[in-house]
């Protein structure tokens, strides 16, 4: 009777390992291969978040912009409203009585 080079349990045929200590190798590499993919799993995931977080950042940023952009236009739109209701209501008058037009 042959014996397993590992436990020295039986071995079946011509093996050199018994079926237990090849079904645990065959875990121990199943586990590792779980591991590996867990492990890119976690990495993609922290990928992941840290593109969606410079990306939520990148976007508040743009909104920023845009809204004191749009303030700015809005400020520059009241300044020139008021401009031009003086010239109407000042000196357009004021002008055309000079030249003579009622």
């Amino acid at each position: 009777m042959r014996r397993c080079n590992d436990c020295a349990n039986s071995v079946v045929d011509s093996d050199a390992v018994c079926t237990a200590c090849r079904l645990a190798e065959w875990k121990d590499q199943q586990e590792q291969a779980e591991a590996i993919r867990q492990r890119a799993y976690a990495l993609e995931s922290n990928r992941a978040a840290y593109l969606g977080r410079k990306k939520a950042i990148r976007d508040s940023i743009k909104a920023g912009v845009i809204t004191a952009v749009s303030v700015l236009l809005f400020l520059m739109l009241v300044s020139a409203t008021k401009d031009a209701m003086r010239y109407e209501w000042e000196t357009k008058p004021a002008m055309l009585k000079a030249n003579g037009v009622k």
